[in-house]
């Protein structure tokens, strides 16, 4: 039997971090070799077709990456799947179909992604936005207390209700299962949206009971690993009218007549912008193509990045961690869980001291505030996480 060893992917990303040990694959996954031929290829295209490209683009190019995204997702519909720059276009294109309303509001949690909650936070400036955040804070101990907590607050009948599969400051995680439990608790009249970039590509995810009642959002930069300028989001069908529009939104239709209704595409169309770089279609497209042919799917991932964090745990001195005052923000046996362990320090100054100091012996991760994160990805392997145990070690005070 061969070892599945996928480093074979990411030669130049990893020559180009020689020496250096990268656990920040949730910020910033490297991208397979395949990529670059992509990226060429699109200029290739540009070069031969120039405005005619727009043709392929739309014809073949976006249509294939609609359908990795919904192979991934266990979806039967790629058509209800749209792509834009970023997931934060989407998400406030998606929150102008709320324009003219009155006393809007919106249930989330105190650990979505820094725009949402800026964005957030901005709005309920106005008094006719109102936010509720639910704190996470007991998801580690008692998520039993958090999903209790969500669900009473869902019997308010939110306008918006707006939540990570992963939480992007912990890697704790909901299960399909938590996530079709709160959906169907909630209103008809509620939008619920599931902000999935830190488990798309990475945690086994299906939503074939939820299509059709979410929204659901990723994107490229992470564990899907075609880079910037690729996020989507997946479109129940309905007469769908964003007041932040462009116009791609009705592609098919360009010219108005004077006086004519602004019309949208009748799938997830509706929420397209206008021109973008597609160069990163092409590289995601890339990516799923080799993967698929050689098999590798979400489930084999996610087994091979818990080997290498079950690895990392069994290694990781204990007196750094001590020493340190870190405080571990996952569940010890791993009980679903995302591709990144967490600590949290006392400090934010300790915080920033010690991120330089793995920096300085070669070990890159990121930090969010006080907590430190050590991200998991298909381009190390074992000899990598004994590596930065070893490096780690060193680090460690000496007992006597």
């Amino acid at each position: 039997m061969t070892l599945f060893s996928p480093k074979k992917y990411y030669s130049r990303f990893l020559e180009g971090h020689k020496g250096k040990l990268h656990f920040a694959a949730h910020s910033h996954h490297f991208w397979p070799d395949v990529t670059r031929e992509a990226q060429l290829q699109y200029w290739d295209d540009c070069a031969v077709l120039s405005d005619e490209k727009w043709n392929k683009i739309f014809g073949e190019v976006i249509p294939q990456t609609q359908k990795h995204i919904a192979k991934i997702l266990n979806l039967k519909h790629p058509e209800q799947i749209v792509l834009a720059p970023n997931t934060h276009e989407l998400s406030f294109r998606l929150l102008s179909v709320f324009l003219g309303k009155t006393n809007l509001m919106v249930l989330t949690t105190t650990s979505e992604f820094h725009s949402w909650r800026r964005q957030f936070l901005r709005l309920s400036e106005h008094t006719a936005f109102q936010v509720e955040q639910i704190d996470t804070s007991t998801i580690l101990n008692n998520r039993q207390k958090f999903i209790e907590s969500f669900s009473e607050s869902l019997k308010k009948a939110p306008d918006l209700v707006f939540i990570s599969q992963v939480f992007f400051d912990s890697g704790l995680a909901l299960t399909d299962a938590e996530l079709r439990g709160l959906v169907n608790q909630a209103s008809p009249s509620t939008i619920f949206v599931v902000d999935g970039y830190h488990g798309f590509g990475a945690l086994p995810t299906d939503l074939s009971s939820l299509e059709g009642r979410i929204f659901y959002l990723g994107g490229g930069y992470k564990y899907a690993q075609g880079g910037e300028g690729i996020g989507f989001m997946v479109v129940p069908k309905g007469d769908w009218r964003p007041a932040y529009t462009g116009w791609f939104a009705d592609y098919a239709h360009l010219t108005l007549p004077p006086g004519a209704k602004v019309g949208y595409a009748q799938d997830a169309m509706a929420f397209m912008g206008a021109t973008q770089d597609p160069s990163g279609f092409y590289r995601f497209n890339a990516v799923w193509n080799l993967l698929g042919q050689d098999g590798v799917t979400i489930p084999v991932v996610h087994d091979y990045v818990l080997s290498l964090q079950k690895a990392f745990l069994k290694q990781l001195p204990g007196t750094l961690i001590e020493t340190w005052q870190l405080k571990p923000l996952y569940h010890p046996e791993l009980r679903w869980h995302g591709h990144f362990l967490t600590y949290e320090a006392a400090t934010l100054e300790l915080a920033e001291s010690l991120q330089n100091t793995l920096k300085q012996h070669g070990i890159l991760i990121d930090r969010r505030g006080l907590r430190l994160r050590f991200g998991f990805g298909l381009y190390q392997d074992l000899n990598d996480v004994n590596e930065l145990c070893s490096r780690l070690e060193k680090l460690a005070p000496k007992t006597q």
